[in-house]
């Protein structure tokens, strides 16, 4: 079986004793988890911008709950983050079964 290389993905199972598409996932999961730090971000600075601008206009209540609603956002993003470092396999295995779920057209 030849080697054809497609969009730096290997069509190959098995090349030279290693498997390389599980590699080339990885560096894609990689990929998303850079885009995805990127925007959660910029999401952060424009709730804080216009959180900044509902309270010069006066709005406070406004920007009290758009204040609030981003800390418990980060508050609860950092906890999954703590429990996927605490149970990889179960994050891994919810991770894939919702990408299953996006992904299947049934």
């Amino acid at each position: 079986m030849s080697i054809v290389q497609i969009g730096g993905f290997y069509t190959a199972n098995n090349i030279g004793g290693h498997m390389a598409i599980p590699f080339a996932a990885g560096g894609a999961a990689m990929k998303i988890l850079r885009m995805l730090y990127k925007g959660k971000k910029k999401i952060g600075k424009g709730s804080a911008t216009a959180a900044d601008f509902a309270a010069k206009k006066g709005f406070t209540r406004t920007s009290a709950a758009i204040t609030g609603t981003s800390q418990k956002t980060q508050k609860g993003y950092m906890a999954t983050k703590k429990l996927a470092k605490k149970y990889p396999k179960s994050a891994a295995a919810i991770t894939g079964a919702v990408g299953f779920d996006l992904l299947d057209d049934a």
